[in-house]
């Protein structure tokens, strides 16, 4: 019974990209004995109860009682086997969810976690803190951590705090620069919830995205910029090629397209890279320096880069791949705009970026969900 409502719940907010995208989220179920947490690389929005990973919630909980290495890529990885021992006799295929131990934290039996792009506005913003307190008696902010088994320490405390405090059990907890967790137990309080915060958030946002598309452009400098790039790239990449309303705007200047040269979520340097390109020079031999001078400054070649005056260029190693790319991107432009409503974009710290950038957690997961549609 438990399996199948959150396999309900992941198809019904998997497959709404205004809760979902690429790798936005996770879902769980859980009894007294046992945590069921979806696997990582599988899709929400059609995920099946086998694609859930049993775990030992008694094990989960004696990580707690543990203490590992100082150093963080030594600690992650002693948490990360501990973790992978907790699972269930037959689920030794599997790799569960990053955030498994978040998830085993929360007392009701489903937990919803996605990236919601608005509420991300506000996750992503300079007053997102006090806009979260002022609307939600209930909420519980995380300041921007790092991921793993730091974030559910810290998240661990907060909800001991909060549940000591109010003597309620914690429900609702947005992390900066991330998403949000509801918890509930049944599927409509999940939907009560989401629908509470959405609603709440939605009265307060005057400036709107608009991603009409804009169809007036000079389509022979898109294909040859198209050329140009996927030569640059290298290894015979796919060019996607996109020109709406915000990324018109963004792409006017470098000023205009400051907002975006530092990312926002984990998820847009997990698809995207860390840092995009702005093209300013169209010819072959200054595009190609171009890609040169970023490759040797950051080691990688951007994913993403809006040409001045023309549009925005994604690039993949397939048509699906350019389109996640794309989506993604799309999301942090989205986001850009509706913190406009919250006090403006706040980055993330650069530690936590390099954090990411460097993490194998996450480099797993973006090789397994671009391969297979699947999320954390």
């Amino acid at each position: 019974m438990g399996l199948n409502v959150i396999a309900e719940i992941s198809h019904f907010y998997g497959s709404d990209e205004r809760y979902v995208l690429a790798g936005g989220g996770n879902t769980s179920f859980k009894n007294e004995e046992n945590l069921y947490i979806k696997g990582s690389g599988t899709a929400l929005a059609t995920i099946t109860p086998e694609g859930f990973v049993k775990m030992s919630r008694k094990m989960l909980a004696d990580i707690w009682t543990k203490t590992y290495s100082e150093d963080k890529d030594k600690r992650e990885a002693e948490v990360l086997k501990d973790m992978m021992n907790a699972k269930c006799e037959g689920e030794e295929g599997k790799r569960p969810s990053v955030e498994t131990l978040l998830h085993n934290l929360f007392k009701q039996q489903y937990v919803l976690h996605v990236h919601p792009t608005m509420v991300n506005g506000l996750t992503c913003a300079v007053s997102g803190k006090s806009i979260v307190e002022a609307l939600f008696d209930n909420a519980i902010w995380i300041e921007e951590t790092e991921p793993g088994y730091v974030l559910a320490a810290k998240c661990r405390e907060r909800i001991n705090e909060y549940e000591n405090r109010t003597n309620k059990d914690a429900d609702l907890l947005f992390l900066q620069n991330h998403g949000i967790f509801f918890a509930a137990d049944d599927r409509d309080g999940i939907d009560k919830l989401v629908n509470e915060v959405m609603s709440a958030i939605d009265r307060l946002v005057t400036f709107r995205p608009d991603l009409t598309s804009v169809d007036t452009y000079d389509s022979s400098i898109v294909d040859d910029l198209i050329k140009y790039i996927a030569e640059a790239y290298g290894n015979d990449p796919y060019v996607k090629f996109t020109l709406n309303k915000e990324v018109e705007k963004l792409c006017a200047s470098k000023e205009a397209f400051k907002v975006l040269m530092e990312p926002m979520s984990p998820d847009h340097i997990v698809y995207c890279k860390a840092v995009p390109l702005f093209i300013e020079c169209f010819d072959k031999d200054s595009i190609k320096a171009q890609y040169a001078e970023f490759i040797n400054t950051y080691g990688y070649a951007p994913k993403i880069a809006f040409a001045k005056g023309i549009g925005m260029f994604a690039v993949g190693n397939n048509i699906k791949d350019a389109a996640t790319v794309t989506s993604v991107w799309l999301d942090a432009v989205k986001i850009s705009v509706y913190a406009q409503n919250f006090g403006g974009v706040r980055h993330m710290a650069p530690d936590m970026v390099d954090f990411i950038v460097n993490w194998e957690v996450e480099s797993y997961r973006s090789k397994v969900a671009l391969n297979n549609g699947g999320n954390k």
